[in-house]
């Protein structure tokens, strides 16, 4: 699954992604119950908040305890502080992960455009400890699609490059990781796709990283992984010949 990270997190960084991507079927719905959903912990944390300054009365007048400012004091500081962390975290992981969000539905609308030439599409595969961004299958075979949504610097015109066997930003960030992320997702697909069937059928990983230029420095005959942006991936796939049929590509349609 794809989280967008950033390394320096001092220095302001912005989106890749030029235009926000279209719209899904139920998007609106979908943003409803966000809504409601934040309200109603807003809701309750403001009832909880009084249930609690009431079960404190009552001990105190249970016990007749004289009042005792200090103690309230400390655990208020506390609790203060632990939410004060805790909303600064959460508000860079909502960051992340709306900027992953944008990056996934970029590409995944970029990806529809293959349906016309004659490939099936699949979005957010659930695997057991992962998932699998994107699949496409069609006549130039199957491919597992890892989407990386990265921040830019506000100024310039970065780059990731890749030479087949590793990849890196131009700044040096080091990002084989990411490489090896997709060959994992690859295989896995490939064995689901074998059970039960006398046909393997061969996955090819890609990494999309959306916005961003990728150099390819080595030839794509060498490329374990294919590394490229939204725009670049149906070019890539118009130069492979076919090496599936309609019914295999059916026959794995209907597997996923």
């Amino acid at each position: 699954m794809n989280f967008a990270k950033s390394q320096d997190t001092s220095q302001p960084r912005r989106s890749p992604i030029k235009f926000p991507a279209l719209r899904v079927a139920g998007q609106s719905v979908d943003e409803e119950i966000t809504r409601l959903s934040e309200r109603f912990d807003d809701r309750f944390a403001f009832a909880f908040f009084f249930i609690v300054l009431t079960l404190l009365e009552w001990f105190r007048w249970w016990y007749v305890l004289p009042p005792n400012p200090w103690l309230l004091t400390v655990v208020t500081t506390c609790i203060l502080v632990f939410t004060a962390w805790t909303i600064a975290r959460h508000r860079r992981e909502m960051a992340n992960l709306r900027l992953g969000r944008e990056g996934e539905r970029t590409v995944g609308h970029a990806l529809e455009e293959l349906r016309a030439q004659g490939y099936k599409v699949f979005h957010d595969i659930p695997a057991p400890n992962f998932n699998i961004d994107h699949v496409i299958a069609g006549p130039a075979g199957i491919y597992t699609i890892e989407t990386k949504t990265l921040s830019k610097p506000p100024r310039g015109n970065p780059k990731i490059i890749y030479d087949g066997a590793s990849l890196w930003r131009d700044d040096g960030w080091r990002m084989d990781k990411h490489l090896a992320q997709a060959c994992a997702q690859a295989r896995w697909l490939a064995d689901l796709l074998t059970q039960g069937r006398r046909t393997a059928y061969p996955v090819r990983p890609v990494v999309i990283f959306p916005g961003w230029w990728v150099e390819n420095v080595a030839p794509k005959e060498k490329h374990g992984v294919w590394v490229l942006n939204e725009k670049a991936l149906s070019p890539f796939l118009a130069h492979e010949p076919a090496i599936l049929s309609s019914d295999a590509v059916d026959a794995v349609a209907n597997c996923l």
